[in-house]
């Protein structure tokens, strides 16, 4: 019987940045969500929007509630869906490291609309590099 082939990157989980989890007390609530509603605007016509619902409305929640949970908010992710597992979740999608070069870039876009101070969105986008790395769950064709 053949064993699943699970790719695990080279990288780990991101490491713990004392400074992330200030950004909500910094940007509050709304900021959070209008950053996931500009990078979920990209989203449609990018090469990964197969792997997302057309009606992204569902996602644009549960990613906020997430990202807001990331950057010392409110537990909304927990308290909705249970514990993030965001690896275990994202299993079923194939992320390879042009699909997460795909969603940085998307989230690059969203950041330079978005308007925040330039520490927090270096803060921020060093978290989703680490954060995506991780993510990867599938070995580039080019590996």
């Amino acid at each position: 019987m053949d064993q699943p082939n699970f790719y695990v990157p080279p990288v780990g989980p991101p490491a713990s940045n004392p400074k992330l989890h200030t950004l909500f007390a910094i940007l509050g609530e709304a900021k959070i969500r209008e950053l996931v509603s500009l990078f979920y605007a990209k989203i449609p016509s990018s090469d990964i929007a197969f792997m997302f619902p057309q009606d992204l409305e569902e996602s644009i929640v549960k990613s906020a509630d997430f990202l807001i949970q990331v950057l010392g908010g409110p537990s909304y992710y927990v308290q909705k869906y249970g514990p993030p597992r965001m690896r275990a979740r994202h299993l079923p999608f194939p992320i390879d490291e042009k699909a997460r070069r795909t969603w940085l870039s998307c989230y690059r876009k969203a950041i330079k609309e978005w308007d925040a101070g330039e520490e927090e969105k270096e803060i921020l986008w060093k978290f989703l590099e680490d954060f995506s790395a991780w993510m990867v769950n599938k070995a580039s064709s080019n590996d």
